[in-house]
């Protein structure tokens, strides 16, 4: 794409400053490629069809450059404000394979310009790339003699899964909020459930004076859920706050208006997308005409619920950590195994705690800490970002938890609930989960049942998640006496069995060599689980990344070299 010389100058001035000894600003950690992006790809664009910033370009040069980029970026769902009725229709006729759905919030004679019949009309639309869409369109309530605004959504599969993919244009005059609640009212309605793109000019930036625009959007309502921005990862545009706190995540972004603002937006429902990446830039090239005085935001995010041992909110599968002086660590993965910085996420009452993360167990679409403290079992909801909410008694048994190993699974039993696997000297037990009312987290209310005969007292449990694709988490289990780690494939609420497959490559893991196991699933995204590991070095103790093969594992990588020993639990 034409960006490619603009990115490439970039990397050069970067390479300079190096080179001269100056401090280089971070590189982002969020650069979409079309090459290498995630797969569901949008594009949102305040196109300026009227007024004074309207493009000098001819009708023709126009929908080219646009069609250019759509098509490019393999656009799922292209989402356009400030656009005239016939910058949409050209657009309809140069997009094969792509359904629009339009709607007219005004007039404005500037809108001719793009009109062989001098149509006036001036708007929104939203394109999918879908044999068929249907749309849904409504007007948002504003103050008497101001211009009118619009919600607009198109319905219809996106990368196989029925979606709605939504435009607004948002007003200041709209109190108090530019009318963002009142959309995500519309758009609460319409979902039903259903994933939700929003690509919009909220008329708002992300300083913290916005918030209460963007607030309603990031909360989400019970049929969307939570969203998730596509460009809170880029490093690059984080304030000194979340520099400072060690967030992976933060609402902020590259600006989209030459004040240095970010007005242009992509919101994906969180527990339908994951990994959110977005870039916003000039699309023309250097030196020609602009479309617009906005610049184009595209947004790239893969599909699914995400990596349910991801705190962090990128994607990424993330690692806790119980010291001896009771605080609890949160080490973020960052792709390969290797571990960001920790930072302390909770301060002294840890000591002894069973901790583990996998699955959500509030219902607001993040994973949560299960733990196991003393003689009670607690949730603790994270916010997505890799912070604790204020800790929840489990429903149905939080109490009477002492001696035991209380583990967070994912779903075991095929039912889309999370479960809790329990290793105590009787064997191993189920505890199927149940749904969460009102954020309260609880188990199902049927008995646990036993999964795991006696010799289960002395193995240490390991959670990969799904191994083998059936949607039923698995379980590992080394033998504490031979070092062995075995791998069952889950039964459901039955037995797993007693001919487990016994993982090749790590040779025995025996506790005196390896105290602590952890496996948080597929780290490094080759589709087999992986391992963290403490490792022995004479009095010290290093952390290891055990890659995850067909058979078992490859050889072990060190992440992190010594004071592990004063660890005394994974999560």
């Amino acid at each position: 794409m034409r960006t490619g010389a603009a990115r490439l100058a970039a990397a050069l001035a970067l390479a300079a400053a190096l080179l001269a000894g100056l401090t280089a600003p971070a590189l982002a950690e969020d650069v979409v490629d079309p090459a290498t992006a995630p797969p569901v790809r949008t594009i949102t664009y305040n196109v300026c069809g009227a007024h004074t910033c309207q493009s000098d370009l001819d009708p023709a040069t126009w929908t080219a450059e646009v069609r250019e980029e759509t098509l490019a970026w393999d656009t799922d769902a292209l989402m356009l404000q400030e656009l005239c009725i016939g910058q949409w229709a050209a657009l309809r006729d140069s997009l094969p394979g792509y359904k629009g759905v339009w709607t007219s919030t005004t007039t404005d004679s500037d809108c001719a310009k793009w009109s062989a019949t001098g149509d006036t009309r001036f708007g929104l639309g939203v394109f999918v790339k879908a044999p068929a869409v249907e749309r849904y369109v409504v007007n948002l309530t504003v103050p008497a003699g101001e211009e009118a605004r619009s919600v607009l959504c198109a319905r219809g599969p996106v990368d196989g899964r029925t979606t709605l993919a939504c435009t607004t244009h948002l007003a200041q005059y709209i109190k108090p909020d530019n009318g963002s609640a009142q959309a995500m009212a519309h758009l609460d309605t319409w979902a039903a459930g259903a994933p939700v793109i929003l690509g919009t000019d909220l008329n708002a930036g992300t300083e913290t004076a916005y918030d209460p625009v963007l607030n309603p959007i990031r909360t989400g309502l019970p049929g969307t859920g939570p969203f998730a921005e596509a460009d809170e990862n880029d490093r690059d545009f984080f304030t000194q706050t979340c520099r400072d706190s060690g967030a992976t995540s933060c609402h902020t972004g590259e600006p989209t208006i030459a004040s240095g603002k970010k007005f242009d937006h992509v919101f994906l429902s969180a527990r339908d997308f994951h990994t959110v990446r977005a870039d916003a830039f000039e699309p023309e090239s250097p030196g020609a005409k602009p479309l617009s005085d906005h610049k184009l935001l595209r947004a790239a995010a893969y599909p699914g619920s995400g990596v349910d041992t991801d705190l962090t909110g990128d994607g990424r599968p993330d690692l806790l950590a119980v010291k001896d002086d009771g605080a609890l660590r949160l080490y973020p993965g960052t792709g390969n195994g290797v571990l960001g910085s920790q930072r302390v996420i909770g301060t002294g009452g840890w000591a002894g705690a069973v901790v583990s993360h996998r699955g959500d167990w509030t219902g607001d679409g993040y994973p949560d800490v299960l733990a196991r403290i003393g003689n009670d079992l607690w949730v603790y909801p994270t916010t997505g970002s890799g912070e604790l909410g204020p800790r929840i008694a489990m429903g149905g048994r939080p109490t009477g938890w002492s001696g035991l190993t209380p583990l967070a699974a994912g779903d075991v039993d095929g039912d889309g609930l999370p479960d809790v696997l329990v290793r105590s000297g009787t064997g191993l037990w189920l505890h199927r989960g149940g749904t969460p009312t009102a954020g309260q987290p609880t188990f199902a209310p049927r008995a646990a049942v036993r999964i795991g005969y006696e010799a289960w007292a002395g193995y240490d449990v390991l959670t990969p998640g799904d191994v083998d694709d059936d949607k039923k988490a698995d379980v590992w289990a080394r033998d504490r006496a031979t070092g062995e780690i075995a791998q069952y494939p889950s039964q459901g609420a039955q037995y797993l069995g007693t001919t487990p497959t016994v993982l090749a490559g790590v040779g025995e893991a025996a506790v005196a060599d390896r105290r602590l196991l952890l496996s948080a699933g597929d780290v490094n995204g080759d589709k087999a689980p992986d391992l963290w590991s403490t490792r022995t070095e004479g009095t010290a103790e290093n952390l290891e990344f055990l890659p995850g093969t067909p058979a078992g594992f490859g050889p072990a990588v060190t992440v992190g070299t010594g004071g592990w020993q004063w660890i005394d639990s994974l999560g």
